[in-house]
């Protein structure tokens, strides 16, 4: 009621009175509420309300970018984060010598459109890869498939270890992150011969898994609390069960061009607290010493458990 005594809607209410109310709502409320009138339109374009739906950390990544932004409002900086931005090419450039020309990005970020929550990938060159620094067990290449301008090549190893952090105060506090590794296994092409006048396609049988047949490749993750999780899965044949070898089936997805993303493990970021932690990753198969060959490594997605099982679906 007013102070003549009529009854109010909402769209008697001020524009700044709107407002208060759109910063507790989603980014994805705010602009179907921003259709209902002018005065929601126009509190919904307010600096204030997008303010509050930017991620927390927004100001520090924001000195990180590669290639400043140029914006000028609240609600377009928002939705320019929404595309995946690049960081650290530029501190990282200094370590990492490249004939490339140019500085190599360890990592993008972006945030996820209906929710304001954070996402990362780091590159291959942003993990500590055993022997990742000798061409005899690993390349460094360019593949028009990837978005980073490096990704690595395995050649040939008997250990196979990669490992890598991040820290937990960059994601969106109290939302559940799902870790997965980003790869791809390049299988032997077919070889056809004849065969009594007739052409026979076979796989070159000895070698035609590049080692993966033997033991599953193990995915793991700690939390900054110290829970361990750790998942398997068989790289060349992925329905293969490893329960007999004491692990639980490590989730995996087909995405795109032959990558596929396998589950490290899951988290909840802590709600509160200036220094919530690191979580640490790794991907790793040494048992019984085999070689192991024709794997591609892109890199690491931490993303919101919401949005993985979305692209699962």
């Amino acid at each position: 009621m007013n102070e003549k005594g009529m009854m109010m809607t909402l769209e008697d209410l001020p524009e700044s009175c709107i407002s208060h109310i759109l910063c507790f709502t989603t980014p994805r409320d705010v602009c179907r509420l921003s259709a209902v009138n002018q005065t929601f339109r126009l509190a919904g374009s307010s600096d204030s309300v997008w303010d509050k739906l930017l991620p927390i950390p927004y100001p520090h990544l924001l000195a990180r970018l590669d290639s400043p932004l140029e914006i000028s409002s609240k609600k377009e900086l928002y939705f320019a984060l929404c595309h995946p931005n690049w960081i650290d090419g530029r501190t990282k450039c200094t370590d990492w010598p490249t004939n490339m020309g140019f500085c190599v990005s360890a990592k993008k970020f972006w945030i996820q459109r209906a929710t304001g929550k954070l996402c990362y990938m780091l590159s291959a060159r942003n993990l500590d890869i055993t022997w990742g620094d000798d061409d005899r067990y690993w390349n460094w290449i360019s593949q028009d498939e990837s978005s980073f301008n490096e990704i690595a090549k395995l050649v040939e190893v008997c250990w196979l270890e990669v490992k890598g952090q991040f820290d937990c105060k960059l994601l969106s506090p109290g939302a559940a992150y799902s870790v997965s590794f980003r790869l791809k296994v390049n299988e032997l092409p077919r070889h056809i011969i004849q065969n009594f006048g007739r052409r026979v396609i076979i796989p070159f049988l000895p070698r035609a898994y590049g080692g993966w047949s033997h033991k599953p490749v193990k995915f793991s993750l700690t939390t900054p609390c110290g829970d361990h999780q750790i998942y398997a899965r068989y790289l060349s044949d992925r329905d293969r069960p490893v329960e007999t070898e004491g692990y639980q089936m490590a989730p995996f997805r087909h995405v795109e061009e032959g990558w596929m993303e396998f589950d490290a493990g899951r988290f909840v970021v802590e709600e509160k607290g200036d220094n919530p932690g690191n979580i640490e990753f790794c991907m790793r198969e040494w048992d019984g010493g085999n070689w192991k060959r024709r794997l591609l490594l892109e890199g690491v997605k931490i993303l919101p458990t919401s949005l993985v099982r979305e692209r699962a679906e």
